[in-house]
């Protein structure tokens, strides 16, 4: 893990391979929390480079706010040209369809738990 960066809605595990980032909030409706969030997504990218296997758990969160799915944009896209593999897993029914409503189930892999997500790396 990165030293002198300071995680606060993230917590960070390695699982073999795979750089395990999870939520450590229910609820993600607030800017200013989104916006530190924005920041955390590219230092896990770096620490995920390395690896290239990022697995972003939600097991923690029940609420999310459609500004957060920009962010997840961003972090898909960054990943996808630093060639790292993202994957998405533990979401609760409310954020979920978001995710649906917008389609993005279709951009993100998705899966059911974290156990079932490091298995497909």
């Amino acid at each position: 893990m990165a030293k002198g960066f300071k995680y606060t809605f993230l917590e960070l595990s390695d699982a073999g391979e795979v750089l395990v980032a999870n939520f450590n909030q229910a609820s993600i409706l607030d800017q200013a929390v989104i916006d530190q969030i924005g920041r955390e997504f590219e230092q896990v990218e770096l620490e995920a480079a390395g690896n290239r296997k990022l697995l972003l758990s939600f097991q923690s969160v029940e609420y999310m706010s459609s500004a957060m799915l920009g962010k997840l944009i961003q972090l898909h896209k960054r990943c996808k040209a630093d060639k790292i593999k993202l994957k998405l897993c533990s979401i609760a029914k409310n954020p979920l369809d978001v995710f649906k409503i917008t389609k993005l189930d279709r951009l993100f892999e998705i899966h059911k738990d974290t156990a079932s997500a490091l298995k497909t790396f």
